[in-house]
């Protein structure tokens, strides 16, 4: 589901800058791996919550 390859992963390393962190590696893959669970998610037909939706939630959580 939100696997990455090596291909995408050296990508995504020969995007990054020369003098980069760990952390900000790190955020990229996490950036990526969300990015590809909700096209997966898409794709499957799964249904996610709109902005609207989630702050009505978080108002019941109040």
């Amino acid at each position: 589901m939100s696997n990455i390859t090596k291909k995408e992963l050296h990508n995504l390393i020969e995007r990054m800058p020369d003098d980069f962190t760990l952390e900000d590696l790190q955020y990229r893959l996490f950036v990526l791996q969300k990015l590809k669970k909700a096209e997966y998610q898409l794709k499957q037909g799964i249904k996610t919550s709109t902005l609207d939706e989630t702050k009505e939630l978080v108002k019941k959580w109040n």
